[in-house]
């Protein structure tokens, strides 16, 4: 009898807590947010907003894309970092945000590998090599012999200091032996108007971009950043073919939560981006950007930071790269 009663008693608590405490709503009940450390209309813009749809319909709420560009990506990734751990705060990051930049940087607030934990890889996009279209830099053997000729005359733009576009500047002087004069710019669609006006003479830029706007007279074509020729544009040629043997320059994207998401959010979250990245809906918003999807489980996307970190260190450790340069 005392065993029955002390059950009930038990019993009757358990049932009084159960009601105490409200259930936790089904994730996700909210929108999700999904930050860009870039500008809007820039590639890495672009990418973010096929993803947020695509995973809107997957999830059935709202994703909201928002766009917080600003310190070379150190806007954006500290406020991904101070987010709270519940799935509703994710970034679309690469290896300026998530590699080169805690490489450089000074005094972070955040650590680029403690203070996130990786979704999925989402793609790994080559550029191409263009001049401006009044400069004199034609193709890369006119490249070659004015920056022997004139060291730090010729200049290249990219989308920030400390970028991975500005440490492309810089493995190309290491493979053929010359020197550039680095121009920063807020983003890829400031550079590119700066290089169209004539204002420098060399950037790196989107593949389908590059090509659009050689057509139409507003950019000459170089030479791809990849180490093949890419097959969408078989008859661009490599840098590698024109006088910098060895050199490739290649970058990708993915999607990260703050550190402390639990594991069984960030599970589905791959699940569900893989499901997007496999559309073909997809693939043909990517193409024009020349990326293709990849995805993958989530120690894919781990993987690869750690590989492109220790690549990047040494390249930087070898120049003697900082920030301020």
């Amino acid at each position: 009898m005392t065993t029955r009663r002390h059950l009930a008693t038990l019993l009757a608590a358990a049932l009084c807590l159960g009601t105490a405490l409200p259930a936790r709503a089904a994730w996700p009940d909210k929108p999700i947010t999904l930050v860009v450390p870039y500008t809007p209309g820039s590639p890495a813009d672009t990418l973010a907003r096929t993803l947020g749809e695509g995973l809107s319909r997957r999830l059935g709420t709202p994703v909201v894309v928002e766009n917080k560009p600003g310190g070379n990506t150190q806007i954006g990734t500290a406020y991904t970092a101070r987010a709270q751990p519940d799935g509703y705060t994710l970034m679309l990051g690469n290896m300026d945000s998530h590699v080169v930049h805690p490489l450089l940087g000074k005094h972070l607030s955040y650590d680029a590998v403690r203070d996130f934990a990786p979704v999925a890889l989402v793609a790994r996009p080559t550029t191409v090599l263009v001049a401006s279209p009044g400069g004199p830099v034609r193709d890369a053997a006119d490249l070659l012999r004015l920056a022997k000729a004139q060291p730090d005359k010729l200049s290249y733009g990219s989308w920030g200091q400390g970028s991975v576009a500005h440490l492309w500047g810089v493995l190309l002087e290491q493979t053929a032996g010359i020197r550039l004069y680095h121009v920063p710019y807020q983003g890829t669609p400031a550079a590119l108007q700066a290089l169209m006006g004539n204002q420098i003479d060399l950037m790196f830029a989107p593949p389908a971009l590059a090509v659009a706007q050689a057509q139409a007279g507003k950019l000459r074509l170089i030479g791809s950043t990849a180490a093949q020729r890419l097959p969408q544009y078989p008859d661009l040629p490599t840098l590698a073919e024109q006088g910098f043997a060895g050199f490739e320059g290649s970058t990708w994207f993915g999607v990260f939560a703050p550190a402390r998401t639990p594991t069984e959010l960030l599970d589905r979250l791959n699940q569900e981006l893989q499901q997007v990245l496999q559309s073909p809906e997809t693939a043909s918003k990517l193409a024009p950007l020349s990326m293709t999807p990849l995805g993958g489980p989530r120690s894919v996307l781990a993987d690869l930071q750690r590989d492109s970190r220790a690549r990047w260190a040494r390249l930087i450790a070898e120049r003697g790269i900082k920030l301020e340069d």
